[in-house]
């Protein structure tokens, strides 16, 4: 009993002290950027005449410029289809009195901490609290994570909202009666698909994850059917309100019209968004290769599960197993669809899986701790263990400062990561 309350104590505490580095190094990094990419720039001058014209007219206004200029069509679709985005963009340089192109790494680096607050809360709620120290300690200093969360995109807060989505469909998996995580789901779900494009994919798997429980594993058919009428009318209320403040529906077809025609021939996608599909994965593998090989044991410790696993319990309930499941799935789904989109190799296009990602590395390393308990020198085994992940923490730490911080690169993408990697 007393060693439990020790743990109780303990693990609070150590997970309050990463957490507050985390913050901390988000700080340190925030206004090192050398120079700002483009589309920084583009994001930044499209808020700006939202803010001096407000949403409706600015919106307009913006789209009318956009649709206009097919150099710019290469970085974004124009507006109204990221008007979520934009619209929270403007509404921060209004309350900061600034127009600077720094303003949007705020919204980053807000988004970035709250996705380790949500790292911890999914951790603790359906791993353990091991699992979620871990993934913890590497979402901290993951490169990914540090480089986007310094940046006016809006990647830092597509991977922030899409992970509230992971939580809520886990919760909505593990009991399917409480209405409340339905609603928030389906609110900030409608929401999320006017942030980015790829929150209409990423919002659209967990609605298929979730019917697929309330369907085939709970037998739920009314439940099941209202996630589908409320989800849908979600979205068409998002889709009617761009319509209003764009001026129709033209402007949003013609806006997907304009992306789709220009990027095939965008060069800067073709040399650095392009190759091999394993590039995604070596992507993973540069940026922190200790938790891709963990990631790749947690996969398959959990949907081919070895017997000699069953002494790795740590979930107080089949439900718990079922969201991990739903997780995982989710994460091998969303993966699938990045390798074999083209000209999409950009690790910042995929940071909804950057929790995910250390989570189920965690629970690799959770496997593999598990089996080492038939050994004589556990506890000198786990000691090791530890002493060499801080080591690998903070290896991770200096590749973001090698490939981000001393060269200055201004993205993410994969051909980036492995030309400065080197």
């Amino acid at each position: 009993m007393a060693k439990n309350r020790l743990l109780a104590i303990t693990i609070p505490l150590i997970l309050s002290l990463v957490f507050a580095i985390g913050v901390i190094l988000r700080v340190y990094n925030l206004n090192n950027v050398i120079e700002r990419s483009p589309d920084e720039y583009t994001y930044t001058y499209l808020a700006q005449k939202i803010a001096q014209h407000g949403v409706s007219e600015g919106i307009k206004l913006v789209t009318r410029e956009q649709l206009s200029n097919k150099e710019l069509w290469i970085y974004f679709p124009p507006p109204p289809t990221r008007t979520g985005y934009l619209w929270l963009l403007s509404n921060v340089m209004k309350a900061l009195n600034s127009a600077d192109v720094k303003v949007g790494s705020y919204i980053s680096f807000a988004a970035s901490v709250i996705s380790l607050l949500l790292l911890m809360a999914l951790g603790l709620r359906f791993f353990n609290p091991w699992i979620t120290l871990y993934a913890l300690l590497f979402m901290i200093v993951s490169p990914m994570e540090l480089a986007i969360a310094r940046r006016t995109w809006q990647d830092a807060m597509v991977g922030c909202i899409g992970l509230s989505l992971i939580y809520f469909s886990c919760e909505i998996s593990r009991n399917i009666k409480r209405a409340i995580w339905y609603f928030l789901l389906i609110v900030v779900g409608s929401y999320y698909v006017s942030v980015k494009e790829s929150g209409i994919f990423i919002y659209g798997l967990c609605v298929m994850w979730l019917l697929w429980v309330l369907f085939i594993k709970e037998r739920s058919t009314l439940k099941g059917l209202f996630l589908i009428i409320f989800s849908a009318l979600g979205v068409g209320i998002t889709i009617t309100i761009l319509t209003h403040i764009s001026g129709g529906i033209r402007p949003i077809i013609d806006s997907v019209r304009c992306w789709v025609t220009a990027m095939p021939t965008n060069q800067y996608a073709i040399e650095y968004q392009s190759g091999p599909w394993y590039y995604f994965l070596e992507g993973f593998w540069i940026v922190s290769p200790v938790s891709a090989i963990l990631c790749l044991i947690g996969i398959a410790g959990n949907l081919l599960p070895d017997k000699r696993l069953g002494k790795a319990t740590f979930l107080s309930d089949a439900a718990s197993s079922r969201a991990i499941r739903g997780i995982i799935l989710f994460v091998i789904v969303f993966m699938t669809a990045a390798i074999t989109t083209p000209l999409f190799q950009n690790m910042r296009y995929v940071s909804i899986l950057y929790a995910p990602f250390y989570l189920i590395s965690g629970l690799g390393l959770w496997y593999i701790i598990s089996l080492a308990k038939v050994t004589q020198n556990f506890r000198k085994a786990v000691i090791l263990i530890v002493c060499v992940l801080i080591l690998m923490a903070i290896r991770d730490y200096k590749t973001f400062e090698k490939i981000f911080i001393r060269t200055g690169i201004k993205d993410v993408s994969i051909k980036m990561l492995r030309d400065y990697s080197r």
